[in-house]
């Protein structure tokens, strides 16, 4: 199967926008779209003031493209199905398995500020509760911030840094 999200976007008639990373860095990507007759977007498009037909992402994110615009997609679409942000968002995560194997899209899923529950608390030492704590202290601009982490001691800190990276701290965006 071939996976050609932008191509669809600009079908639809949506505009991609990268934007600076300091504007978006806490949600990485998002949308206000109409989509088959209904204004879909999460209540965060409000507060960034994402215009109509709009996906923004992080400039941080433009080599990852393919699959950040793909998530959007399918999370709109299961929005435009009655689906709440959050069921949306876990299920745009489920159809994410197209990508299974792809090198570049095995890469997107071990960032820090992105990393999903499985991928996380696959890190020996990362259960759900150090998951949850990680993930409400994102966004992570060096990964040595991970040391001020509650519940996440030196092994776990040197465990996630040998599994994960932050696209903060990759030259080409300094």
């Amino acid at each position: 199967m071939t996976v050609r999200p932008r191509e669809e976007m600009e079908r639809l008639g949506f505009d991609v926008i990268y934007i600076k990373p300091k504007d978006i860095e806490k949600y990485n990507a998002c949308y206000r779209v109409e989509y088959r007759g209904q204004e879909i977007y999460p209540p965060v498009a409000d507060e960034l003031g994402i215009p109509m037909n709009e996906i923004w992402i992080s400039e941080r994110l433009k080599e990852f493209e393919k699959y950040i615009l793909h998530h959007e997609l399918q999370e709109i679409k299961h929005r435009a199905r009655g689906l709440d942000v959050k069921t949306a968002h876990e299920k745009a995560l489920e159809d994410e398995k197209v990508f299974k194997g792809n090198p570049k899209w095995e890469k997107l899923k071990r960032e820090i500020n992105l990393a999903p529950e499985e991928v996380l608390t696959g890190i020996k030492g990362v259960g759900k509760k150090i998951f949850e704590t990680i993930m409400k202290n994102r966004p992570y601009h060096e990964m040595e911030e991970l040391r001020d982490v509650p519940l996440v001691g030196l092994n776990i800190y040197e465990r996630l840094k040998g599994e994960t990276w932050s696209m903060y701290q990759n030259p080409a965006y300094k």
